[in-house]
């Protein structure tokens, strides 16, 4: 995947590869002792979570390697049962 500074994503929609849509980029958490992104923070706006985990505050985190692909939207590796 190309490379994409992680500012420019912010409100991208954010969709699993079986075609769920998941909601919208909300944030991005970085570890700071290595630079590596964790998390995308996705705002679900009502939509399923797609069995990723939810925050207290009702956000859904998705790992930052489940992403697969950059286009109109974000696509991502749905989480294992």
């Amino acid at each position: 995947m190309e490379q994409v500074l992680a500012s420019s994503l912010s409100g991208y929609s954010v969709m699993t590869t079986t075609g769920s849509e998941l909601g919208e980029l909300e944030n991005i958490t970085v570890d700071l002792q290595t630079g590596e992104l964790e998390y995308l923070r996705v705002d679900p706006n009502g939509h399923d979570t797609g069995g990723f985990q939810e925050t207290d505050d009702g956000y859904v985190l998705v790992p930052a390697d489940a992403v697969s692909a950059k286009n109109d939207y974000l696509l991502v590796e749905p989480e294992s049962p």
